[in-house]
């Protein structure tokens, strides 16, 4: 009756022997429900593990495969029938803006760069290259930024220049995915929260120039 022992041992069992001497097994509901849940706890903490260290496996292997540029001045365009690119100009090169529209605004580039800057060093953004051109007036600013989950890098390029023949500024963006064919709207959710953002702002008021 050694299998009799084992079955006791694991679930706790209770051995009653009828009036014909055969065993009967009376396994209590309550203990037997206590390891089922642990039975049950052990493999899903398991599967959480493992789908934990996979997904650690893809994000490196993102972080290692996916390119690393750093750009100094701000693009012209999108690239040529790009599905991850989003741009919104003033020059009329906006691409997949879906009805955007640059902000203009009362205030200096450099105040505007400023606020840009705390704006994403505020989320996952990490400023890869900023300048100044002294002669236009404009601030350049080349931000990486992580996508959710997956952690995607994307570039987003700013360009904060003063609006000809007006003393305000105009903003120039650009947001594009560094892997893939798709951005599954990522950039054009990430611009159009900058310039509902920057639409808002209590903004100085200073001119264009105003060297802050």
């Amino acid at each position: 009756m050694a299998w009799v022992n084992i079955f006791t041992n694991i679930f706790g069992t209770h051995l009653v022997k009828d009036s014909s001497r055969r065993i009967r097994i009376i396994i209590p509901i309550g203990v037997l429900m206590i390891k089922i849940r642990k039975i049950l706890r052990k493999r899903v903490k398991i599967i959480f593990l493992r789908l934990f260290a996979l997904w650690v496996v893809v994000v490196l292997s993102i972080q290692v495969v996916a390119p690393n540029p750093i750009v100094k001045e701000m693009p012209e365009n999108c690239p040529e029938n790009s599905r991850n690119c989003v741009r919104v100009d003033y020059d009329g090169s906006s691409y997949r803006y879906n009805n955007l529209e640059p902000p203009v605004i009362s205030a200096s580039t450099s105040e505007i760069n400023q606020v840009i800057t705390t704006w994403f060093s505020d989320s996952r953004g990490k400023i890869l290259f900023s300048s100044v051109d002294e002669n236009n007036r404009s601030h350049f600013l080349h931000i990486k930024e992580y996508t959710d989950f997956f952690f995607f890098p994307d570039d987003i390029y700013v360009n904060s220049s003063c609006l000809e023949n007006s003393n305000q500024s105009v903003v120039t963006l650009q947001s594009q995915s560094r892997l893939g064919n798709g951005d599954l709207g990522v950039n054009f959710e990430r611009l159009s929260e900058l310039i509902s953002y920057l639409n808002n702002y209590s903004w100085s008021g200073n001119d264009c120039n105003f060297d802050n």
